[in-house]
């Protein structure tokens, strides 16, 4: 999903966070962190459709949404440079799960109830986050909606992408 307004740039390892009014005196709140999808090659987590401000109102929950590198500022992999490795924007996602597990308390978020969800290339976001042991540490359940990791459009070969 792309809206043309938004503008396009390396600059882009933000985090939206949506909390319910902050009681101090209750206890901590679970917490939702969106991935976004878009093929791996557009997208934002700043469109309207992903204001988390319906869910932190109606569920009690705090919402967080990450933007990540993507396109060849994300995936552009070159197998013999060790500089450019490939999955920039998987370890983007990683970097935004671990800021959540180290700051949501400080927003009344309980890091022992992370969920993360997406939907298409974000659910396999979220599979491969599933799958990373880098990442799990700093989750505790996933809601993949409408992809998996192991999808056509997930993963691909060298051969298929230098093809492209």
């Amino acid at each position: 999903m792309w809206d043309p307004n938004t503008l396009v740039s390396e600059d882009c390892l933000y985090l939206n966070v949506w909390t319910p009014t902050v009681d101090k005196t209750n206890p901590p709140l679970p917490v939702m962190v969106w991935i976004y999808g878009g093929g791996f090659t557009g997208g934002t987590a700043s469109l309207d459709l992903y204001d988390g401000r319906f869910l932190t109102q109606t569920e009690n929950v705090i919402v967080v949404s990450m933007n990540y590198r993507i396109g060849a500022f994300g995936f552009l992999s070159l197998p013999d440079n060790k500089n450019v490795p490939g999955n920039a924007g998987l370890k983007d996602q990683q970097l935004a799960l671990k800021w959540v597990s180290k700051n949501i308390a400080a927003f009344g978020g309980d890091p022992s109830q992370v969920t993360i969800f997406g939907e298409s290339a974000g659910s396999g976001s979220v599979g491969f986050q599933v799958l990373s042991p880098g990442s799990q540490e700093y989750f505790q359940r996933a809601i993949m909606e409408s992809g998996a990791p192991n999808a056509p459009w997930g993963t691909m070969s060298h051969e298929e992408n230098w093809a492209r």
